[in-house]
């Protein structure tokens, strides 16, 4: 088997993002934090843009030349944060190039795209994490713990959503309302895919089949003609066009075990800024956490509730760079993403073959079930029925 040596010893790992957007300073920001490496480069599509973005963040080199970072030999692992549909292109050239991986997702547009980058990231033995950032929140992974320590009993219904506002009104605008920059999916793929997966990696159970209706409360939208970028307003001249993508939906599953769910999904929903919440039953109390109060989770039973904090003794992850802060100091979402990074970058700076740290961190394989998940629930809501999960993954 192909297995990447270790860096070497007294040198950090070298990394470089591609993606100047909204995202890839954030994956700056956590590999610094974290104390994995060092960002060498940032690259990005517009060169004034990314020099930039390099100059404030304090990168070195700023380059629209991914080749060039391609063929760097000093150069260990490549982020990938751009739009969806160059995915595939940009991780299998980082992955052929033999560097490891570290991918936004949806990894694909398709699923047999995703499971074939997937399968290339096996071949070539590289490390390859797929950017499923609310795993690496410390309260989810204790909600993760309590239960599979039994502490729900049997588990019988898990419902929440994931609710924003940042497209409610027709004047929003993002690359990711074209199918043929984001994909035919939008709200589902985008955040969707982080509710299935976090509901799954809680609860511990696959989901085995889903049910969804999709809505476009928002027809029309005007677009700037000069582009439009996340979370933020657009000013100058617009043109009107059609939108060919959902805007929210509503997805009932069925968990393996007999389990029952249900997901709000929405970008359209005014005053919600990014309220991700889960809550799991079982039959013997209930657990529910929002991201928007990461610090806490509830467990209800028959005779009381009880607000769970994180402990003195709950650390991160195992692996390099600086702990998280201590209980009562909050931690957030550029927090989960640094701490999710722990465990690849502590395989990649010791040379650990990259099929034994699976369990560690979510990879290719778990970034194709999220694709999969998306189109069944693409078809269900064509076909108004049940469909299986399996039968998009061709297994």
């Amino acid at each position: 088997m192909d297995v990447s040596p270790p860096v070497p010893l007294g040198r950090p790992v070298r990394t470089a993002v591609i993606g100047t957007g909204f995202v890839g300073p954030f994956h700056v920001d956590a590999v610094r934090r974290g104390g994995y490496g060092e960002v060498v480069a940032i690259a990005g599509s517009d060169e004034g843009r990314t020099r930039e973005r390099a100059t404030a963040l304090g990168v070195e080199r700023a380059t629209t030349d991914i080749a060039s970072l391609l063929d760097d030999p000093l150069i260990d692992v490549i982020h990938v944060c751009t739009p969806n549909r160059t995915h595939v292109e940009l991780a299998s050239a980082v992955l052929e190039a033999g560097k490891h991986l570290v991918l936004e997702k949806p990894i694909a547009l398709d699923s047999v795209a995703a499971r074939g980058l997937a399968d290339l990231a096996r071949q070539r033995a590289r490390h390859a994490l797929v950017a499923l950032t609310y795993r690496g929140y410390p309260m989810v992974r204790r909600a993760r713990a309590l239960v599979a320590g039994g502490e729900l009993g049997d588990l019988r219904l898990v419902h929440g959503g994931y609710i924003q506002d940042w497209l409610s009104d027709a004047t929003d605008y993002n690359w990711r309302l074209e199918p043929e920059l984001g994909g035919a999916s939008r709200a589902v793929a985008d955040i969707g895919s982080h509710w299935f997966d976090t509901a799954e990696y809680i609860g511990g159970r696959r989901v085995e089949a889903v049910f969804g209706d999709l809505a476009t409360f928002l027809p029309q939208r005007s677009r700037p003609v000069d582009g439009g970028t996340a979370f933020g307003a657009s000013t100058g001249p617009v043109e009107e066009v059609a939108v060919r993508s959902e805007d929210a939906a509503t997805i009932l599953f069925l968990f393996e075990g007999g389990a029952r769910g249900a997901a709000v999904i929405s970008q359209v929903s005014p005053g919600r800024k990014n309220a991700l919440t889960v809550e799991l039953a079982g039959s013997k109390a209930t657990l529910d956490w929002q991201q928007e109060d990461g610090e806490h989770l509830w467990i209800r039973d028959r005779e009381a509730s009880r607000q769970l904090t994180r402990r003195p003794e709950d650390g991160p992850p195992p692996g390099p760079g600086t702990p998280s802060l201590p209980a009562g100091h909050p931690e957030g979402w550029a927090e989960a993403l640094r701490d999710l990074l722990r465990p690849f970058y502590a395989a990649v700076a010791r040379g650990q073959p990259s099929g034994e740290a699976h369990a560690d961190y979510p990879t290719l394989d778990d970034g194709a079930r999220g694709v999969a998940f998306v189109e069944a629930v693409l078809a269900s809501s064509r076909l108004g029925g049940w469909v299986d999960i399996a039968d998009m993954e061709g297994t």
